[in-house]
Parts: C-alpha cells; sequence; structure tokens
C-alpha cells in the first residue's frame, strides 16, 4: 500500500490552470467572431452567418476547456 503512494507522480497543477486560460482565450475568440464587424473591428471574407456558427464553436470549445479545468482543479480530490 505505501509503495502504491510512493510510486505516484506529484499532482501538476499547472494543467489545468492551462485549460482555464486556454478556455478563456476561445472564448474571447468566439465572442470576438461575433462581433467584430458589429463593432467595426474588422471585416472578413467569409459570410456573417459562417462567423457567427464560427463563433459559437469557438465558444462551446471554450467553455468546456474551462469546465474541465475547474473540475481538474478543485473537484478532482483524491
Amino acid at each position: 500500500m505505501q509503495d502504491e503512494q510512493t510510486n505516484r507522480l506529484p499532482e501538476n497543477r499547472y494543467r489545468p490552470m492551462g485549460e482555464l486560460i486556454r478556455g478563456i482565450f476561445f472564448i474571447l475568440f468566439g465572442l470576438f467572431a461575433i462581433f467584430a464587424e458589429k463593432l467595426g473591428l474588422g471585416e472578413f471574407r467569409i459570410s456573417r452567418q459562417w462567423m457567427v456558427i464560427l463563433g459559437i464553436a469557438l465558444m462551446l470549445y471554450g467553455i468546456f476547456r474551462v469546465y474541465n479545468g475547474i473540475r481538474k482543479l478543485f473537484f478532482n480530490r483524491n
């Protein structure tokens, strides 16, 4: 039993923080894709409909990353 505890690698806290930060960036990129043309911050060569779809996909992926990071940081206790 003690051998199992000593052979475990120390828990890495930087990876979940990286997931949180990446998730926030993906959410921000998604918001930028949706609202950039409305705010006059950029003009894209693809249609508005595809930019909204891309923005929503980026935001959903970002929410997934944030959820994973929070789950690993706070709720994955052994």
